[in-house]
């Protein structure tokens, strides 16, 4: 039975010896020391999961869920030291400071001195508590220190300064995490995961199946995607982000009368531009956007390999009708430019597939003369020369009697920060800024030229920004509920817009309002999930919200996987030992199982072996030992001493350009500097050394390469 309180200070009482005082106070109950840690740690934690969280969105800006997680998950060894102090110090350098700060005010100048602890031993076999004794000095220094801490106004500020900083930094927390959880979509892939959704089949308008009807006289076609080009870049007045105006002349060239961003009675005003919903937002995925109506969804995911998965595949959605293939059949002479290799992406693919293009690229004009051989800034070669071919292309189209398509994709302005073409000047802090601002002038240099040939009456155009850029930083201002929109501007369009208000729209929707602008007459206005802008219809966007409509893209959808009918692409691979004599790993790569495989192209990347202040990173091309047999011997740096894990992957080369890694393998490498006492093993991703397949492992291994389709 459990002893009474007035027994125990019985007890107590009869266990004082007369050697001291008893304190003039008892020592605080436990509870509340737990209950302050609690708040202690509640507040720190808040406070530096609030900090990561906005230092993560301003880091890594608009990089997907998927993106930052890949990231954040890598092994810190050999990450970039000032990545890691940058966030120490931006982090958790605050919040400790303010944590040591609360505990010393607390300790200094609100608690009162602790008494000592009563002591319990044993006497006799029973328990007995021996209260605490201090001097009679200690006691009065005691009971002062507890006068002048137990004031009416000290007492008020022990019960509330935690408490209030505690609840600041649990609401600064709660906002900063919430600003991620939205940017991120976090919820959003939460609650989509394992989740069918029917959204795109329920909506989609088969243009096979729906009445187009081109004018008697057809239009021709100049399709412009600028690469990574905003809205955004324009003033503030102007719907932008920036106190200068960075594209000062594009800016004026889509408010002028008779032509349309379709920002309705605003245009004199405000800029309008298309959203990037999701799987929009690289180059192969806008362009098809803009031209099938649909996001590029296709269930590469799954593999981890990337969005270049296309280029090895012999078909690009056949059973889909496209812009390309709508004006092919009605006779017109195909071309697309690009400065880069048309094949880059899937590109080449795709509009082969779509339209049988005639391909100007990098490639075409290294090999018949036009650029010498060994030609390459930039993706290719920059826009000053492709501006200047495209002159020279369209020249040729308009002095013939065929309504044409001609497609440009620009590329100076690509990320990460633009290439210094001819003409660039420092009129900006950043050099982006800059390359944007010359690119501004290029483009609206060439429309001017175009506005002024004698065909352009009969020619509609079209300049579109192919998705927002990836320059995490040069957007950074925007807040969060700011839309980047890509830039729009259509010119010389047959039609006129029927609504007059500011348009809330999708890239998708430029497929239907590229046809109705050259003139032909679409049964219900729709085509894919677009809408023809210049009708009277609502987008999906307008209709059921932006948020929405990316909610179920995220969504697993069976009909697209149907429609994209992928073929995985796999391989045997034979990973050999490190070799220390000649300090290499051979490769040796059989029975892939695609015939567009030219060979491969293996990337080294060696946590912790640091060259010039970043992980060492190297490539090395493949040989075809014989017939469908490829051998890749990689070198590996020994000049300095190294003990750590190294990642290769093989990836595939399609007609000279580099596609998807179809595995991802490490190791372990241990050795002195010049190679000298090497340990090695092969390892899990972790550094877990990896032990041989059972023989039940490796039958799951071949029915999983043997079992078809990757969805």
């Amino acid at each position: 039975m459990q002893m009474s309180e007035e027994n125990k200070e019985k007890k107590r009482s009869a266990s004082v010896s007369g050697g001291g005082v008893k304190p003039p106070y008892p020592r605080e109950k436990a509870n509340f020391r737990v209950i302050r840690f609690i708040m202690y740690f509640v507040t720190t934690f808040m406070m530096i999961a609030g900090l990561t969280s906005k230092w993560v969105t301003d880091e890594w800006g608009d990089l997907s869920l998927d993106e930052v997680m890949f990231t954040i998950t890598q092994p810190l060894k050999g990450t970039d030291t000032g990545i890691i102090w940058n966030y120490i110090a931006y982090c958790v350098i605050g919040p400790v400071a303010v944590l040591l700060s609360v505990i010393a005010i607390y300790h200094i100048f609100l608690l009162p001195k602790q008494p000592p602890k009563d002591k319990v031993v044993k006497e006799n076999g029973e328990k007995k508590v021996v209260p605490a004794e201090v001097s009679a000095e200690k006691a009065e220094e005691l009971r002062r220190d507890h006068e002048r801490k137990n004031t009416k106004k000290r007492k008020l500020i022990r019960r509330y300064l935690l408490l209030c900083v505690m609840i600041a930094s649990v609401i600064f927390g709660s906002i900063q995490i919430k600003r991620i959880w939205d940017k991120l979509g976090i919820g959003q892939r939460i609650s989509s995961l394992g989740e069918e959704s029917t959204y795109i089949e329920d909506n989609y308008v088969d243009p096979a199946t729906t009445q187009l009807t081109f004018p008697e006289k057809k239009r021709n076609l100049i399709y412009i995607f600028l690469e990574s080009m905003e809205m955004s870049y324009s003033d503030k007045d102007s719907g932008g982000l920036f106190d200068d105006n960075y594209i000062p002349e594009l800016t004026a060239l889509a408010r002028t009368e008779g032509n349309y961003d379709f920002a309705g009675d605003q245009q004199s005003e405000k800029l309008d531009g298309g959203n990037a919903l999701k799987y929009s937002t690289w180059t192969m995925a806008g362009m098809w956007a803009a031209t099938s109506g649909l996001p590029l969804k296709i269930p590469i995911e799954i593999n981890g390999v990337g969005t270049n998965f296309m280029n090895t595949q012999d078909a690009f959605f056949p059973n889909l009708t496209c812009l390309g293939d709508i004006l092919q059949k009605e006779g017109y002479s195909m071309n697309m430019m690009f400065g880069s290799d048309a094949t880059f992406g899937g590109r080449r693919l795709c509009f082969s597939e779509h339209g049988n293009y005639d391909f100007y690229d990098w490639k075409r004009f290294t090999t018949d003369g036009t650029l010498p051989s060994d030609y390459k800034v930039w993706w290719g070669f920059e826009d000053v020369k492709l501006f200047e071919y495209a002159k020279k292309r369209l020249t040729e189209l308009g002095e013939g009697d065929q309504p044409f398509d001609f497609t440009m994709l620009t590329v100076d302005t690509h990320y990460p920060e633009g290439y210094k073409d001819t003409g660039y000047e420092d009129l900006y802090p950043e050099q982006y800024a800059n390359v944007i601002h010359l690119n501004d002038k290029q483009v609206v240099e060439f429309v001017k030229w175009i506005q002024e040939q004698p065909w352009y009456d009969n020619t509609t155009v079209i300049l579109s920004g192919d998705h927002p850029t990836m320059n995490k930083e040069f957007c950074a201002s925007a807040a969060y509920d700011y839309r980047r929109k890509v830039y729009t501007c259509y010119l010389n369009s047959a039609v006129k817009p029927v609504r007059n208000d500011y348009r809330e729209f999708a890239t998708i929707d430029n497929f239907p309002t590229t046809l109705a602008a050259m003139g032909v007459t679409i049964d219900g206005d729709r085509l894919g999930l677009g809408t023809n802008l210049f009708s009277d219809l609502d987008t999906i966007v307008e209709r059921d919200g932006l948020d929405y409509v990316n909610t179920e893209l995220m969504k697993s959808s069976e009909w697209m996987d149907e429609q994209s009918n992928l073929k995985k692409v796999t391989a045997d691979i034979e990973y050999g030992d490190y070799d220390p004599e000649t300090s290499t790993i051979t490769y040796r790569i059989t029975n892939v199982t695609s015939d567009k495989v030219e060979g491969f192209r293996a990337s080294l990347h060696m946590y912790g072996y640091t060259v010039n202040g970043s992980d060492y990173v190297s490539w090395t091309d493949s040989t075809e030992v014989e017939p469908g047999v490829y051998e890749i011997k990689i070198q590996i740096p020994t000049t300095q001493a190294f003990d750590g894990r190294i990642k290769i992957q093989p990836h595939c080369m399609i007609d000279g350009v580099r596609g998807i890694h179809i595995d991802t393998h490490y190791y372990h490498l241990k050795y002195d500097a010049g190679g000298g006492n090497a340990e090695a093993y092969q390892c899990d991703k972790y550094g877990v050394k990896l032990e041989p397949d059972s023989l039940g492992k490796k039958i799951k291994k071949w029915l999983k390469k043997h079992s078809g389709n990757i969805n």
